[in-house]
């Protein structure tokens, strides 16, 4: 395909995200004139420090010209992967202030009798905290490489006269999907009653959250209250559809570390709960704990799991804190550690990334969960590498797998 179209240049915009917030959304222009867009998403990362974490449109699009537009203007846009690969070496310059409290200042020599009583009585002067401008060298933040690959993605497929899955499926060395990835929806009425027609032969789990604040006043100070709100939604569902036979999956956040303080065995407790309440439904576990590092998250998983089958508990453990590169997802591709992974496509950033921890986690017979932002690019991906359950809308990601698969 020596005619085939090369990129020409790359493009930012500043675009409002769905909250009303500022994003940006990137650009490849081809040679031939065509265009592909795709927005830079920043998701929450247990393993990113509050400072570095941030993701600044304005620096960022300085970065797509000074550093990704030399590498990637002229090259052709025929292949994925080696253009996406180009991106992870990278690394950016970020500036951020910095707040530094005041230290406290010891005493200067002695105090005498007079200053010592004049000195209660005068009003005590407390510093200023000072502000600090900082610069520190990152790799290209996930946002950007997510935001870029994905719209490279598009290119490509393009270019190559191809859909997207058929593309991902050939480059990554997968088989293409012959039927729709099982699909977990969110766990409300407005949701299920959507995708009512698609319950039993589509909807394979039912996805609930718990609340980010008061974990003690909205789950009971030992998830009593969640075990009751679980109870409910057994009793519920077979009134829904008798032959609706879902797993529930709850999403417990960090609550279990604010309740428990990330105490296994006192976890243990109230996932024996949990499980009851939950009879006849299989239960999936997000983030029983939440520890401070993936190394510790791995062994505290890995502990748990170990105390679900000398208890003979068949719920599952689903891993997703500190699953937020390439490294960690391989840390948890162990089936002692856990019964699966969710993989959140704009959380690990370059694409490359997070198409390969799938085909990984597959590899290793580990389940997979997965979600991203952009419903039709995350549909082609679940249809290109066959994760065990796909996360989203109903709707979106139901029609548009239909859509794929009519032309595959």
């Amino acid at each position: 395909m020596t005619d085939s179209p090369s990129i020409a240049t790359l493009l930012t915009v500043p675009t409002l995200a769905a909250n009303g917030r500022s994003q940006l959304t990137v650009g490849l222009q081809l040679s031939d004139g065509q265009q592909f867009w795709a927005d830079c998403v920043a998701v929450p990362a247990a393993s990113r420090l509050e400072d570095t974490a941030v993701f600044d449109p304005i620096q960022a699009a300085n970065h797509v010209k000074n550093l990704v537009q030399p590498l990637w203007q002229d090259q052709p846009a025929t292949a994925f992967r080696p253009l996406a690969q180009m991106l992870l070496p990278l690394k950016e310059s970020y500036n951020f202030t910095r707040t530094i409290a005041p230290q406290p200042q010891p005493a200067a020599g002695t105090v005498t009798r007079r200053g010592l009583i004049t000195g209660f009585l005068a009003e005590e002067e407390v510093p200023e905290p000072r502000l600090e401008e900082v610069t520190i060298e990152r790799p290209l933040h996930p946002a950007l490489q997510y935001g870029l690959t994905a719209a490279l993605l598009r290119a490509v497929a393009a270019v190559n006269r191809e859909s997207i899955a058929a593309l991902v499926a050939r480059e990554y060395e997968e088989t293409l999907a012959e039927t729709a990835v099982p699909l977990q929806i969110a766990l409300d009425d407005d949701t299920i009653q959507t995708a009512r027609t698609i319950l039993t032969t589509h909807v394979a789990s039912l996805g609930y959250t718990t609340s980010k604040n008061n974990h003690k006043a909205m789950l009971g100070a030992n998830g009593e209250r969640l075990q009751r709100h679980v109870r409910q939604i057994a009793a519920w569902l077979p009134t829904v559809n008798a032959a609706f036979q879902p797993t529930i999956h709850l999403n417990l956040q960090d609550s279990f570390r604010v309740l428990f303080d990330n105490d296994e065995g006192k976890v243990l407790g109230a996932l024996v709960g949990l499980e009851q309440a939950a009879k006849p439904f299989t239960l999936h576990i997000q983030n029983p704990v939440w520890q401070d590092s993936c190394e510790a998250q791995v062994k505290s998983l890995q502990k748990l799991k170990g105390y679900l089958a000398f208890r003979r508990l068949n719920l599952k453990l689903v891993a997703d804190a500190w699953a937020d590169s390439l490294a960690d997802v391989t840390e948890f591709a162990n089936s002692e550690v856990c019964h699966m992974v969710h993989v959140e496509l704009p959380r690990l950033g370059n694409l490359e990334v997070g198409i390969t921890a799938v085909s990984y986690l597959k590899s290793q017979n580990q389940s997979v969960l997965l979600s991203g932002k952009d419903n039709s690019l995350t549909t082609h991906i679940a249809l290109a590498t066959t994760p065990t359950i796909l996360s989203g809308s109903p709707q979106l990601h139901y029609s548009e797998m239909q859509k794929i698969l009519k032309v595959l």
